[in-house]
């Protein structure tokens, strides 16, 4: 009866133990499963420096859909020629290759904008809250928890270059804008008269007309890439010695900066990019730190916000910065085929102002109230869409 006794409790012992040695080697083969899937991931990461959240906008990337094949910094597909070396990344030498340039998403889909704008023009805002960049704009929350930042603005022509800029880079097929509509502050209305009190603590002007862009929050800051930041001769397009150290995520990237470049030339932009070169004069290491407006997203979006010294403002002050524009867009060769494309269409047809504003017009009910570029404006659009041009031209020719 004891030997039974003891059998049996060898048996239980034996069992217990391969029961142990199979947990511990499952847990083992997780954590090898798991690391492994780290160490690749850590591979496929764009080259960038490291960013800080910041609470001010982000795209909620489950509300749009993607254009060609979507984008993830996890996995993309790669022609097997261009695997190790990123080969045929640039077609011609001067534009982006059309398998590289289809792994870009549509960062602001057209059918989302547009929904969005319908729902917040009727929209009631129950709170202002400060935030948004300036000090007078407020973050408004809506009464279904949605939000937006408002830009009252300084003057009315803050609105307008911020509506303008948007509307311009519609035309030029740019989707990194976020959504944006017009909205008059009538405090009797039902969309305004919850914070007329907020309003008149403001001082805000009873009539004025306000922008209204989508809220987003989560994102990080952004950083200029390495190959802009000397601004000594063309950054772009990089050698094929660094092209072979470059992910495929960072190159993507890359093609959103220099749809950057040439947007911010035509709408004369100062308070972004060419605000930093200006201070190389006393800050050498000005260009290391975070891009002002502008934002990426958890998939690798650039948003372009603040967008309020484009076109009038900016046009205004030419000859203070004129010079910082021209080294920027002469930092890069390497064009989007789409956006030189438009820009190639825009300098044809010569009339780039009436396009923008018959657009602007279509989209937006406040357009001939808050009026458009003037005619000197317009003429300052077009001349600098054919600077962009020849540039482009100039760097097809150089090859």
């Amino acid at each position: 009866m004891r030997f039974e006794i003891m059998k049996t409790a060898k048996v239980k012992l034996c069992a217990s133990v391969c029961m142990c040695l199979g947990i511990v080697t499952w847990i083992v083969n997780v954590k090898l499963d798991f690391w492994s899937v780290v160490i690749h991931l850590g591979t496929e990461q764009p080259l960038k420096a490291p960013g800080m959240p910041v609470a001010n906008e982000q795209i909620n990337s489950g509300n749009r859909p993607r254009r060609a094949r979507a984008r993830d910094e996890k996995s993309f597909d790669v022609p097997s020629s261009s695997n190790t070396q990123l080969d045929n990344v640039i077609e011609h030498r001067v534009f982006w290759s059309a398998w590289l340039d289809g792994l870009s998403t549509t960062v602001f889909d057209e059918e989302y904008e547009r929904k969005w704008r319908e729902q917040v023009r009727d929209a009631r805002v129950v709170l202002l809250e400060a935030g948004c960049g300036r000090p007078t704009n407020r973050l408004a929350i809506f009464a279904d928890g949605s939000r937006a930042c408002v830009r009252y603005g300084i003057d009315a022509d803050q609105v307008l270059g911020e509506t303008l800029s948007y509307y311009l880079a519609k035309l030029l097929g740019i989707s990194n804008l976020p959504p944006l509509a017009l909205s008059k502050l009538n405090l009797c209305s039902e969309q305004w008269a919850s914070v007329s009190g907020n309003i008149e603590a403001l001082e805000w002007t009873p009539g004025a007309i306000v922008s209204l862009t989508k809220f987003l929050p989560n994102v990080t800051e952004a950083f200029i890439p390495i190959p802009f930041r000397k601004l000594q001769g063309r950054g772009l397009p990089p050698s094929p010695e660094s092209q072979s150290n470059m992910t495929i995520p960072y190159l993507v990237e890359l093609i959103q900066w220099t749809d950057l470049i040439l947007f911010d030339y035509l709408t004369a932009n100062f308070d972004r990019i060419v605000s930093h070169i200006f201070s190389l004069q006393w800050d050498a290491r000005v260009m290391e730190r975070a891009t002002n407006n502008l934002l990426k997203t958890i998939s690798g979006d650039l948003v372009f916000i603040d967008n309020e010294a484009g076109l009038i403002h900016g046009y205004r002050v030419l000859d203070l910065w004129e010079r910082y524009h021209r080294m920027l867009l002469s930092s890069s060769c390497v064009f989007r085929r789409s956006t030189a494309r438009r820009i190639a269409e825009m300098k044809r047809s010569g009339n780039a102002a009436k396009l923008l504003f018959e657009l602007y017009r279509a989209r937006e009910p406040f357009a001939r109230e808050l009026g458009s570029l003037s005619e000197v404006q317009a003429l300052t659009l077009q001349n600098r869409i054919a600077v962009v041009h020849k540039h482009i031209k100039q760097c097809t020719e150089s090859k």
